[in-house]
């Protein structure tokens, strides 16, 4: 397989980032909160204030995949993982798995050394599993919208010097 660079999103890939988004079918309302988000992170908003810290994974200098991070509202060691999607022709092959990674490894340099939490709203996936996160709430209940989606969280402890 062709060599993965995990990278943060600059301006000059935000379209190509918006295009995967397009591809793998999200809505408009979706993608209306991906590009504020987007925007807010490659400018700064609020003085310097950024919420989601964007990826992007590339192959030949082509953007195959998305995925953000950010600080949760509630609480300094919380994390919100969003946003993620791989090109349809890309899946099943480890990308989101490589950006996972990389967004545990950015969430840990953001925070320090200190125990974090990280939680996603998502599928049952195994590839969260792998990585020690488990549901939030009783097993079977899934998200009012009828997608599915459950609370997942992963708890990090604290790293040794």
């Amino acid at each position: 397989m062709e060599p993965i660079e995990i990278v943060n999103l600059t301006e000059g890939r935000l379209e190509e980032a918006l295009a995967v988004f397009k591809t793998s079918g999200w809505d408009e309302d979706s993608l209306f909160y991906v590009k504020v988000e987007m925007r807010a992170f490659l400018k700064g908003d609020i003085n310097g204030y950024i919420r989601a810290h964007f990826i992007v994974a590339i192959v030949d200098n082509q953007v195959i995949g998305v995925a953000a991070w950010a600080p949760s509202m509630c609480s300094f060691w919380l994390y919100e993982l969003s946003w993620a999607t791989v090109l349809p022709e890309w899946r099943h092959r480890g990308i989101n798995s490589l950006m996972l990674t990389e967004r545990i490894r950015q969430i840990r340099e953001h925070h320090g050394s200190e125990e974090f939490s990280v939680m996603v709203c998502t599928w049952d996936n195994p590839m969260y599993t792998r990585n020690g996160f488990v549901p939030m709430q009783v097993q079977g209940r899934t998200s009012p919208d009828k997608k599915g989606k459950g609370l997942l969280l992963a708890q990090f402890g604290p790293t040794t010097a």
